[in-house]
């Protein structure tokens, strides 16, 4: 089942998630995400995404995303959370 996933780094800003992103970048997309956004936030950064599922979400989070931030100085997340969704697609008009 897809789930809907929200990580938040506090002290973290643009330029700081464009060179994690540059980081992942050169490995390609992980496995499983579906969808991606994120933004600046009060005192931070938020990223919301959609997974397959969580065992995808947990294990990019786990392999991938959090050793990259760690290497790059980041904080660890403030908020980690992943809910399964009742509806997950693309909404046309």
């Amino acid at each position: 089942m897809p789930c809907l996933t929200t990580l938040e780094f506090p002290d973290v800003d643009q330029r700081r998630y464009e060179a994690l992103g540059a980081r992942l970048a050169s490995i390609g997309p992980p496995p499983g995400v579906i969808f991606h956004a994120c933004a600046a936030i009060p005192g931070g950064w938020r990223i919301v995404e959609l997974w397959e599922s969580q065992a995808a979400f947990d294990t990019f989070v786990e392999n991938r995303l959090l050793p990259a931030a760690r290497a790059l100085a980041w904080p660890e997340p403030s908020r980690r959370e992943c809910v399964p969704t009742h509806h997950a697609g693309l909404v046309r008009r």
